[in-house]
């Protein structure tokens, strides 16, 4: 079984729910359609969504990251708008394949691989990197993944990464303070020395590459503000 992760492409345009954006104190995440339908195809779906303003969410948005503001159904409603429109690429078979590479130590790694090359290459050649203090982010986080653990262990010895969910945005977090380190690398201010990150604005790819690569393992070290 071959796993291909494609990114944004026009030939990859099929009509497809995806993940919009996290809400960390209500909603959990919320799907919108990747492309425009016709009005009379929508309606056979629109008791399904919500148009969400921003006085929707229990704190504004600034406790979600993506973006809120547009039509968007609850995950529990995802398969029934799959149905009446006749979506093939469905949100299960999505989660589905996920699952049973899992499941073979093999396929696993293979998938896990790809996501972390698929990933490095996202952030450092499309995302910015803008000066920041990793008190500040976490502080103003939805969600933090710490994949195998490599921060909660290697914080103080400069070592591990993080991704970072914020209102403006998804974090790659690479710690670099330890002994050898070129610390003139760094734009994100820690208590250690500092680290190297790398921001995009949220997408459905790339939080699924994530959740893939992290095995969705939250931080659960030391507080980092």
């Amino acid at each position: 079984m071959q796993f291909k992760i494609k990114y944004n492409t026009m030939a990859n345009n099929e009509l497809k729910l995806e993940t919009k954006c996290y809400d960390a104190n209500e909603y959990g995440y919320l799907y919108g359609l990747n492309q425009k339908i016709p009005d009379e195809e929508f309606e056979k779906v629109k008791k399904y969504f919500k148009q969400f303003k921003r006085m929707d969410f229990k704190e504004g948005n600034i406790q979600v990251t993506g973006r809120p503001e547009g039509w968007r159904c609850l995950e529990k409603d995802v398969a029934k708008v799959e149905e009446i429109l006749g979506i093939t690429n469905t949100l299960k078979s999505r989660q589905d394949k996920i699952s049973n590479a899992f499941k073979d130590p093999i396929k696993k790694a293979k998938l896990i691989d790809q996501s972390y090359e698929w990933l490095k290459m996202l952030f450092e050649k499309g995302g910015t990197r803008p000066k920041q203090d990793l008190s500040r982010l976490v502080i103003h986080s939805t969600k933090i993944y710490d994949p195998q653990d490599s921060f909660k262990k290697g914080f103080d010895k400069g070592e591990g990464e993080l991704f970072i969910y914020t209102p403006h945005g998804m974090w790659y977090i690479i710690n670099n303070s330890g002994e050898f380190a070129d610390k003139s690398l760094n734009n994100v201010k820690t208590i250690h020395g500092g680290a190297v990150g790398h921001r995009l604005m949220y997408e459905d790819l790339i939080d699924r590459l994530i959740r893939i690569y992290s095995e969705e393992n939250l931080y659960t070290g030391e507080k980092l503000y």
